[in-house]
């Protein structure tokens, strides 16, 4: 693996996991349009660990709160959200498969834009100040699990949801961020079964590179989920949206030239 690939990667990983823009989608493009793999299964494991460390360093507190009140009901929605998550989730991806074409993705990315137009203009007309209870957990959990079609926002789908389903704005983003805990930690898990299963291709040679990459991946998620965290009341979900709508064209021109759709 070479640097250049490391820090790409790196980068995508980190900007996307916690923007309303699709994390697999934006992988999958550029895995296609510079003619490189995701990587080994153990650099994919490396940037799960770098974006679930980045998530415990910005919400320290939420975290100590969880670990210091186990029994509290904001507990007991992440962990229906979390189990409705894991049952459609699963479903799904028995039905479907896990690979999605370009096409797809982008008929996914625009899907999340018209997502977020819709919390950009319903937000504005009605402010909410509920904290998320079990409905909204509920609503949000079914959400993520739909949301591992291809081109999905999991995080964008999960704060549209949240806030459609009765929630502010800044306790759906708080839920919606919380609720990626178990689901990257589940992902890195099963990177490390399948690594175990298929081999990691790991090689002495990558060490420099998944180390940079890492450090390019926890960086950026960090800044990204700082930003994410400040942005949210705001109501600038439109241009979100905007870049999903215009990189769905780019990915449709891009596959149709290439033959890849």
């Amino acid at each position: 693996m070479s640097f250049w690939i490391a820090i790409v990667l790196g980068l995508v990983q980190g900007l996307t996991e916690f923007l309303p823009v699709s994390s697999s989608g934006h992988l999958t493009f550029f895995e296609l349009l510079f003619g490189f793999e995701q990587g080994t299964v153990f650099y994919n494991i490396v940037l799960h660990v770098a974006t679930l460390l980045a998530l415990v360093v910005v919400m320290w507190k939420d975290f100590v709160w969880i670990f210091k009140n186990p029994l509290s009901k904001h507990v007991r929605c992440l962990l229906l959200a979390t189990l409705l998550t894991g049952v459609i989730g699963l479903a799904i991806d028995q039905f479907w498969g896990a690979s999605g074409s370009l096409l797809l993705i982008a008929i996914g990315f625009v899907i999340t834009g018209v997502l977020l137009l819709v919390l950009n203009f319903y937000a504005k007309k009605r402010i909410n100040t509920s904290a998320v209870g079990y409905s909204q957990a509920a609503v949000v959990g079914i959400v993520q699990g739909i949301a591992v079609l291809p081109g999905l926002s999991r995080s964008g789908s999960t704060l549209v949801a949240g806030v459609l389903s009765g929630a502010s704005q800044e306790e759906s983003a708080k839920f919606s961020f919380l609720l990626s805990f178990p689901v990257i930690l589940v992902g890195t898990i099963y990177e490390i079964y399948k690594g175990s299963k298929l081999g990691f291709g790991f090689a002495q040679s990558d060490i420099l590179p998944m180390i940079l990459g890492f450090v390019v991946a926890f960086v950026s998620a960090v800044l990204t989920l700082k930003f994410m965290l400040s942005i949210v009341r705001k109501n600038k979900w439109i241009w979100f949206a905007a870049y999903l709508f215009v990189f769905a064209i780019l990915i449709f021109v891009f596959g149709s030239i290439n033959g890849v759709l």
